[in-house]
């Protein structure tokens, strides 16, 4: 059956005239639009329910049924703890919404997915002859953009392949893209819902984002361009710039501009004076060419405000019709990741701008830099400076969800490394799992504020819950190596080694700079396996500060194996220094990070050949100590 508007019909055609051939017609046309072309999810989940629906199944579109044949999770799928289905629901809503506002304003059929369900309903509007597809819905005319060639048509399959080696990629590309989307472009998705007191132009030129304001800078992709003077690389170099904001915007700390900006303002001036108001800080400018068989993508990062380049690379690859989608995704990544991850190329250079401030009067995004900083050099020092700052920001900007985050995590660690304790919270873990959880009640999108949920679990001493949340926020930000050390952490913990330490090497791989205390977990998984030489070269890379009391455990077990007892007596001195009563209560601190009872065994074996005199009769699931 299908299902017309609720809602009162705005056109004088009878919903009869709503037939099988007109939604399938409407349905293409959404489709092959740009609002969804970036979205491999949300065309098949569009297509899925509008099919169902014309074959009268609408009673199967639901959250299982869309979960299993959309998303492909497996029968035990739970829309209780699993929200897939309800977030992409919201994107494509919003992606629907974008549509017809912008490139479907001429449809006469439109389609919808009302809130509380997603069973596709269908409306016709009133359309008057001969109206144009609009670029937008009102405004001045759009700032000319660079002029794209329209691509080769049918005969240039006749000709030979060798004629030119990537013609007949852009060929099958055009294919390929047309039938297979790469990588999920959020920037249209991650928009905010119309507001009828902005003009159309400055609703289609809002940068691409939640719900919240985003405190850090700004970033616009400018269109990559076509080096070579083929036309047929077109293609290419926009699947590039499509495939870079998609993966850009994955990172909450600093705002990026939607693909649909890019093409329409391909400079910060062009943005700047259609919306006087936009700031725009950083610009990410490059080139495709090809040699051969070769592409050559170029990628430059410059900043607005004085033209300074801040980074530029180049990216070499042979390529093959089939291998061209992987190819532009894996670029876009690598350039994702250089620019913005933890300790970034963006990141240092916002350091640098606000290294002159005093820790009072650090914005509410310099608060957060000031903690990644702290993440990677722990200190008590720094540990106070940090949670002294978030405390403000929290206090004057509420809605800022990484804020509340971090909070949570700084808070957290007051029992995680014993820094700066305080009397008015005797529970800072009860207390960090509550600032967790306003996070995302603020921001369920937010991979920080999952990731400060995880650390909140783990310490509550409920792995499985913590590494649903670090999932979860790997789910939602793929490119962030934290996450994915966080989350071989807690796998290498409880003994799933095999998953656990390819994921934090994958983190080191992927940023160099990772903070370097994710290194115990692997020397300690050499440990185990009684290769202490590599455990001990591990932790000399760790490099860790004297008041990191898990540095000191792991030098001390890994010397009372090895029979240095210099070594092992000045680390267990260090260890003393920092908790005298650490071995008192040395078995119950492993317990409470979850460590699998093997691995404690094996611990407590090397602390005690090291001269610290943990008490014997201390139990683990039944085997002495």
């Amino acid at each position: 059956m299908l299902h017309a508007s609720d809602e009162p019909q705005t056109t004088d055609l009878p919903v009869s005239t709503i037939t099988a051939p007109l939604i399938e017609a409407a349905l293409a046309r959404v489709l092959s639009s740009r609002s969804l072309r970036g979205s491999a999810r949300g065309r098949r989940f569009l297509q899925f329910v509008v099919q169902e629906a014309l074959a009268g199944r609408a009673n199967r579109i639901k959250a299982y049924t869309i979960a299993i044949d959309v998303f492909d999770r497996d029968a035990s799928f739970d829309p209780l703890l699993d929200p897939v289905v309800r977030i992409q629901a919201g994107r494509l809503r919003r992606a629907l919404e974008h549509y017809y506002l912008t490139e479907g304003a001429a449809d006469s059929l439109r389609i919808a997915i009302p809130k509380g369900g997603y069973v596709p309903q269908f409306s016709l509007v009133p359309v008057s002859a001969g109206t144009d597809l609009p670029n937008d819905v009102s405004g001045p005319a759009p700032v000319p953009t660079r002029v794209r060639p329209d691509p080769p048509r049918a005969p240039l399959f006749l000709r030979p392949l060798a004629d030119r080696p990537l013609r007949w990629l852009a060929v099958a590309a055009i294919v390929t893209l047309l039938a297979v989307v790469g990588l999920a472009l959020f920037a249209v998705w991650r928009g905010f819902a119309p507001d009828p007191s902005k003009s159309a132009l400055e609703r289609a030129t809002a940068p691409t984002m939640t719900q919240r304001a985003v405190r850090g800078p700004a970033l616009l992709v400018l269109p990559f361009t076509n080096g070579s003077g083929d036309p047929t690389l077109d293609l290419v170099a926009d699947g590039i710039t499509e495939d870079l904001v998609a993966a850009l915007i994955r990172f909450e700390d600093f705002l990026v501009f939607g693909a649909d900006t890019s093409f329409r303002y391909p400079s910060a001036p062009a943005l700047r004076e259609a919306v006087p108001a936009t700031r725009v800080d950083y610009m990410l400018k490059g080139s495709v060419a090809q040699t051969g068989d070769y592409i050559q993508v170029t990628a430059t990062l410059i900043a607005a405000k004085d033209h300074r380049y801040l980074w530029s690379d180049s990216f070499r690859r042979a390529v093959t019709p089939a291998k061209l989608l992987d190819l532009r995704h894996d670029i876009a990544v690598q350039v994702a990741r250089t620019l913005a991850q933890s300790d970034g190329v963006i990141e240092r250079e916002e350091a640098r701008l606000n290294r002159q401030h005093a820790p009072q009067d650090l914005s509410s995004y310099a608060c957060l830099l000031r903690t990644r900083q702290y993440w990677r050099q722990l200190s008590v020092a720094l540990h106070a400076e940090v949670r002294d700052c978030l405390e403000r920001a929290t206090r004057s900007d509420p809605g800022y969800p990484e804020a509340w985050a971090a909070l949570a995590m700084i808070t957290i660690d007051e029992a995680r490394l014993g820094f700066n304790p305080s009397p008015a919270r005797p529970n800072p873990i009860d207390d960090g799992l509550q600032l967790a959880e306003h996070a995302v009640t603020l921001a369920p999108d937010s991979a920080l504020s999952y990731q400060a949920l995880g650390l909140a679990w783990w310490l509550r001493r409920e792995p499985q819950r913590s590494i649903a949340a670090y999932e979860r926020a790997l789910a939602l930000n793929p490119n962030d190596s934290a996450i994915l050390a966080d989350l071989g952490r807690c796998y290498s913990l409880i003994g799933a080694w095999e998953r656990g330490i390819p994921l934090i090497r994958e983190a080191f791989t992927r940023n160099p700079a990772q903070p370097s205390w994710y290194r115990i977990v692997i020397a300690t998984h050499h440990y185990v396996n009684g290769r202490y030489d590599d455990a001990l070269e591990e932790m000399r890379r760790a490099n860790l500060g004297r008041e990191v009391i898990l540095g000191h455990v792991a030098l001390a077990m890994i010397h009372g194996q090895t029979g240095n007892r210099a070594e092992a007596a000045k680390a267990v001195s260090e260890i003393l220094r920092l908790d005298p009563n650490f071995a008192v209560k040395a078995i119950s601190e492993f317990e409470r990070r979850n460590i699998h009872p093997d691995i404690i065994i094996r611990i407590v074996d090397g602390l005690r050949k090291a001269g610290l005199a943990i008490p014997p009769p201390q139990m683990v699931n039944g085997a002495g100590l």
